[in-house]
């Protein structure tokens, strides 16, 4: 008896074997696995079913199969390694959060979205319009050029320290000691530890369905180059995830409504400048010098440099 006899318990659905371990148990019975694979659940869900609750899931689950066999995936949002992925058909308006199984949502089984960073709506769907809402991001990173400017004189001085101790010990120091020497050096070089603008992105879709209620998932939003951090590559890399954000928001806008507009809604704070009017008047040459500072650093490129220039003179 135990493990080893071959008087399986049943399954109470189908009456099927069940697995002598690790089987998913309804009301405290064991199901088999052909029952198993068809849960489709959130989290924690299944252990709330009753077998009639069970029986009425399977029965809805097999009506849903038609729609997951026409199922053709043509565009993916790759969560995070941990989260999964997200599964559009644009051509007959499906989504799925499983590859090649589980349940298959209509378009109106969608009720909303809402994609934010650090909790900041950046798109979400209206009453038949997609929501863009701008992102203070850009302003933030901008502010941060100073710390960048300073971070790069500091690394500088510290290599130029570092190259003049280089010459004086390179004549009297064996080979292990001037790479005992480095690895000390190596530990406390310069580390750029500024927070990044955005920590998380937040991927929230309310659903009018039966069994899921919502998808929800959040993944981390772009760093900086902790030993050689730029203003233009932390913007280039935030500007890739925003444009595939929104490329997934038109997606889902698409799937509940296909006449969907969008609405560009401006909240910048460059933005909300430029509509109260012309900025107050600033010293040009000042300007100027902060900037080629910041071109001295290696925050900014000659290019950005001299087009900022030519702003600041009016010409």
């Amino acid at each position: 008896m135990g493990l080893f006899t071959n008087n399986k318990k049943l399954c109470p659905i189908c009456g099927s074997p069940t697995p002598r371990l690790l089987a998913t148990k309804i009301e405290g019975q064991p199901i088999c696995k052909e029952c198993d694979s068809q849960i489709d659940l959130p989290d924690g869900a299944v252990n709330r079913m009753s077998l009639t609750d069970f029986r009425q899931y399977l029965a809805a689950f097999a009506e849903n199969k038609s729609l997951q066999s026409e199922f053709q995936s043509s565009y993916q949002f790759h969560i995070g390694f941990w989260s999964g992925t997200l599964y559009v058909d644009e051509a007959h308006g499906l989504l799925r959060v499983k590859e090649g199984s589980g349940w298959v949502f209509e378009g109106k089984d969608l009720k909303s979205f809402r994609i934010s960073e650090d909790g900041e709506t950046l798109f979400e769907s209206g009453d038949g319009v997609l929501n863009c809402h701008a992102s203070s991001v850009p302003d933030r990173v901008n502010d941060m050029a100073q710390i960048i400017a300073q971070f790069h004189m500091h690394k500088q001085e510290y290599e130029r320290r570092e190259a003049m101790e280089d010459l004086r010990n390179c004549m009297d120091e064996s080979s292990e000691e001037r790479r005992k020497r480095q690895r000390t050096s190596d530990l406390y070089r310069p580390r750029f530890e500024a927070s990044a603008p955005v920590q998380k992105f937040r991927i929230e879709i309310i659903l009018d369905h039966p069994y899921w209620q919502k998808i929800e998932d959040e993944f981390s939003g772009p760093e900086f180059d902790r030993d050689y951090p730029r203003a233009e590559d932390y913007l280039k890399s935030y500007r890739e995830q925003t444009e595939e954000l929104h490329l997934l928001a038109s997606k889902l806008m698409y799937m509940m409504d296909p006449n969907a507009g969008e609405v560009h809604l401006n909240s910048s704070a460059a933005a909300q400048a430029a509509q109260s009017g012309p900025a107050a008047p600033v010293d040009a040459v000042n300007e100027i010098q902060r900037y080629k500072a910041l071109l001295d650093a290696g925050v900014l490129t000659e290019e950005e440099f001299a087009a900022k220039k030519r702003q600041l003179l009016g010409i």
